[in-house]
């Protein structure tokens, strides 16, 4: 393809300011933050699952059930701190429509513009990762670490090969009511959903209101819920990582399975 990934006349006619005040905090279901052929060209050249390693049961700084899923990051890993043979992915081993999309991100003075202004913040740092959800997968309620300011989630489904029945729609939820920090879904008062498929991002800052989650998904076996995470966080975020990243990362090796299959999705 030729051109950009990114639509920019969407980043350029979006209402920041109602974006700031809604409720119960600043979110916003994007579609069309590709272009049409760039979306098509990521979602044809999604990162094969081999170069993925799978989380199984490590522990969340608050007592929330693990989020159990396939794991890639971009160039270095919050869970490893030695170089990782799976779950990290240098720049010159992506496909090549991602290793243009990656440029272009991190590059892109129009789209840096529309995070600051979207987020209300002078200056960011971003990282990047790709997940992947299967059978059983589920996300349970929380709220990021303090230095995220905000993520923007690009899904990769389409509505030919992911059945809205199967979940994985990202939950905004609202009225807490309890004061635990491992809530579960029924502790909300309020739940707004996501779209996922077809060429739609959820765009959230984060504050202290910020819950969010999805339920555990039941598609059929080698169905699988398919996303990549622009994490915004303030500009010292990568060295100052909170409890929650560092009980994650400091998890034992035996947790971290490697993902042995050897195909493309």
């Amino acid at each position: 393809m030729s051109g950009t990934f990114i639509d920019y006349e969407l980043l350029r006619a979006f209402d920041a300011e109602s974006f700031l005040r809604r409720a119960p905090f600043p979110w916003h279901n994007l579609r069309g933050f590709l272009t049409t052929e760039g979306f098509r060209a990521l979602y044809d050249e999604f990162p094969p699952l081999e170069l993925f390693e799978y989380h199984q049961g490590i522990e969340r700084g608050n007592g929330q059930r693990p989020h159990n899923r396939y794991y890639l990051a971009y160039e270095s890993s919050i869970y490893h701190k030695e170089e990782a043979e799976n779950g990290v992915v240098r720049h010159d081993q992506l496909p090549a429509a991602w290793a243009r999309f990656m440029d272009e991100l991190k590059t892109s003075e129009p789209y840096h513009e529309f995070v600051r202004r979207t987020l209300g913040v002078p200056a960011f740092s971003t990282r990047y990762a790709w997940h992947v959800g299967s059978q059983g997968s589920e996300v349970s309620p929380h709220v990021d670490a303090p230095q995220k300011l905000g993520t923007q989630i690009l899904y990769f489904n389409t509505s030919d090969d992911w059945k809205a029945e199967w979940g994985g729609a990202t939950l905004v939820l609202g009225g807490k009511q309890t004061a635990a920090m491992n809530p579960d879904f029924g502790d909300f008062q309020t739940r707004d959903e996501a779209r996922i498929t077809d060429n739609h991002s959820f765009l959230f800052k984060n504050t202290p209101n910020a819950w969010h989650g999805a339920t555990a998904l039941s598609c059929p076996p080698g169905a699988y819920r398919r996303l990549f995470n622009i994490i915004i966080e303030s500009p010292q975020g990568s060295a100052e990582r909170s409890p929650y990243l560092t009980a994650a990362s400091s998890a034992p090796r035996r947790l971290l399975h490697r993902a042995r299959t050897l195909f493309r999705f």
